[in-house]
């Protein structure tokens, strides 16, 4: 029992110890990190190759854009982006017909479409699993039956120990 308060007396005066003297990290950057930036540098749109040619104009705090922003011919918006806060796209009058729903409904109906995504109604492999990960319920369950277990432990020898202390004031009381 003496070693056994020894033990975690010296288990808490290390965990004091780390927790007083924490130990610097320094990172050895070059500068060839993923930088995190508070505004975005650029927007890409991919809107389908229907949309190609399609005229948009640009808002944006400062003011209009000055010249129309085209979706390319492979059906996507890219646009440097600068220091404005909203930024606003709305269709103008086009020389291209813009496509409406109708237009994406017959699309996706097309044969093309279907050999193109057979897994469109399934879930696919790259798509996130609903629920919680059975490893992670496993860890879950077996902490919970080990804390009830420590709680049960614990009540039981404190209930022995109280018996036993009893035991010991009666036999004193009767001699």
């Amino acid at each position: 029992m003496k070693g056994t308060k020894h033990i975690l007396l010296f288990l808490m005066l290390v965990a004091a110890v780390v927790t007083i003297f924490p130990q610097m990290v320094r990172a050895d950057t070059n500068g060839s990190e993923i930088q995190i930036t508070d505004q975005p540098d650029k927007l890409v749109l991919q809107l389908g190759q229907q949309w190609a040619g399609v005229e948009f104009e640009l808002k944006t705090d400062a003011g209009v854009f000055p010249v129309p922003v085209v979706v390319d011919e492979a059906g996507i918006l890219k646009m440097d982006l600068g220091g404005s806060k909203t930024y606003t796209l709305s269709c103008v009058a086009s020389t291209v017909t813009i496509p409406g729903p109708e237009n994406m409904e017959i699309q996706a109906t097309s044969p093309a479409a279907a050999q193109e995504s057979p897994n469109a109604t399934g879930a696919g492999p790259n798509q996130p699993q609903a629920g919680i990960p059975t490893g992670v319920l496993v860890m879950f369950i077996v902490g919970l039956i080990g804390a009830v277990g420590g709680l049960l432990a614990m009540w039981y020898f404190k209930y022995r120990r109280d018996v036993r202390a009893y035991d010991d004031d009666y036999e004193d009381d009767c001699e």
